[in-house]
């Protein structure tokens, strides 16, 4: 039994030991969302240059025969700034558009800050203070963590608290990173 535990842990930590933490802003991901309403979701983000970001997401959310396609697109500036207690964190500013279409039609705008954290070679850690103007104005503080499998496959999950009555939101899914 004991070297059968053994076993295990070492082809864990040799499957492990090649993941990768390192920030990387291209990927493609997909997975479940709960928000109000609960569906599937597409996102995806390239990075331009050394400071620009691009990214998108597309979600159906459902609740009983409520409908309604998400769409999110905006922009993130890495700011350059580190922390002195953590070099590796990268800091970034973020904006975009919101869209709301289906049985609620709606747009507006978000903006805020954020800050993507590889814990270990395995984890990354991000966390993100938003403001959007779509719906009922409101804040909305979410964090995450990315696990990540192999060089390019990771385990996505976040939740964001929202204020007012927006619904949280529960996110959990996988990316490809390229």
């Amino acid at each position: 039994m004991k070297k059968s535990l053994v076993l295990a842990a070492v082809v864990a930590a040799a499957f492990a030991s090649g993941a990768q933490a390192n920030i990387n802003w291209d990927y493609v991901g997909a997975g479940y969302t709960d928000a109000g309403g609960d569906g599937p979701y597409i996102e995806g983000s390239y990075r331009l240059d050394g400071n620009w970001v691009v990214d998108a997401t597309f979600s159906r959310l459902s609740n009983g025969p409520f409908d309604v396609n998400f769409v999110q697109a905006g922009v993130n500036y890495l700011t350059g700034f580190r922390l002195d207690f953590s070099p590796t964190t990268q800091t970034y500013i973020l904006a975009g558009i919101e869209n709301a279409s289906g049985d609620a039609d709606d747009s507006g705008g978000y903006g805020g800050v954020g800050l993507r954290h590889p814990l270990t070679p395995q984890v990354e850690l991000y966390s993100e203070a938003t403001y959007h103007s779509i719906g009922d104005d409101h804040g909305s503080l979410a964090g995450g963590i990315a696990f990540y499998l192999s060089p390019d496959w990771a385990i996505r999950s976040n939740i964001a608290l929202n204020s007012g009555d927006t619904k949280n939101e529960f996110r959990f899914g996988v990316s490809y990173q390229f």
